[in-house]
């Protein structure tokens, strides 16, 4: 199913809890608020298996941080139960040292793992706790699980690690793993006037070195370097008309709201309500009023 833009939904980002164990300092809570009830692994289950009717192939299971579910394993399960081309996970690492090879076997395919800094202190000054080398074993742990193509997330803040970019894009080549320079997003708690690094710059220098460069136009038209022995992708999606023109995803809060953008939260539809009803024609209605909702924000006149 198409929204009026044209643009098909191809992929659904459950956040499965609120909860979180970090407190970095720019973090946009994948737009969610507060909530009086949470979605158990049997629900998510059940919404996705709905969702794949209406074009729904990947599944993205953030949080908060999801490792902080004591049942993430049984999410896991619930979600590969319906026919899904890839379950992936968005997780700051902290936890994943010893759950690495048990979301492999309940069916997870890969991880995004947000890692800003290799510094132990400005680690500690993004997200207020001194975890650096937890997230590093857990790095370690799912690729020996086989949690790959692996991807971590670096958020570029000026002024608190813009200049580790190339100490990032060593550690990842010489694992095998994809680096993902993502620009900051102004709907955080940080003051983005001070923290937002622009990432043209960087772009032209990735422009020279790369063997290849592509345009993923599956990933909101995203750019892919090729580089020897390494490959970096830039998210650039603030005041970005072609980002959000190429948008695919769907959004599903922790207490059962679709969500159709991250940077709205006036138009979101209860999904959660109808399911616990019984209603399975109700939780159709609410992807098909959804995706009548979802619109760029950020577009060309």
């Amino acid at each position: 199913m198409r929204d009026r833009f044209g643009r098909p939904v191809t992929g659904l980002r459950i956040s499965v809890t609120e909860k979180c164990n970090l407190d970095c300092f720019y973090c946009h809570r994948e737009g969610c608020f507060s909530g009086s009830r949470e979605m158990t692994a049997g629900e998510i289950g059940k919404i996705v298996g709905l969702a794949t009717e209406f074009g729904v192939s990947k599944i993205k299971l953030t949080g908060g941080e999801p490792l902080l579910r004591k049942d993430i394993a049984g999410v896991v399960t619930a979600v590969t139960a319906s026919r899904v081309k890839e379950v992936s996970m968005t997780t700051n690492g902290t936890l994943l040292a010893k759950v690495a090879g048990k979301l492999a076997a309940a069916g997870l395919d890969r991880v995004n793992i947000s890692l800003d800094t290799l510094d132990e202190a400005t680690y500690k000054r993004i997200t207020g706790r001194g975890l650096l080398r937890e997230v590093l074993r857990g790095i370690d742990a799912a690729l020996s699980a086989g949690l790959t193509p692996a991807k971590l997330n670096m958020v570029l803040l000026a002024g608190v690690n813009e200049r580790e970019v190339e100490r990032m894009i060593a550690y990842t080549s010489k694992r095998g793993i994809i680096l993902q320079l993502i620009e900051l997003l102004e709907t955080n708690g940080a003051d983005f006037e001070t923290y937002h690094c622009g990432l043209d710059g960087i772009e032209r220098n990735l422009g020279k070195r790369a063997v290849a460069v592509r345009t993923r136009r599956s990933m909101q038209a995203r750019r892919k370097y090729i580089l020897s022995g390494g490959e970096v992708e830039v998210v650039r999606p603030m005041h970005n008309s072609e980002f959000c023109a190429h948008c695919t995803r769907l959004r599903l809060t922790p207490d059962g709201y679709l969500k159709p953008c991250l940077m709205r939260n006036d138009n979101l539809v209860d999904v959660l309500s109808p399911l616990r009803a019984g209603d399975s024609e109700g939780v159709r209605e609410a992807f098909v009023k959804t995706i009548a909702r979802r619109e760029p924000y950020f577009r060309m006149d």
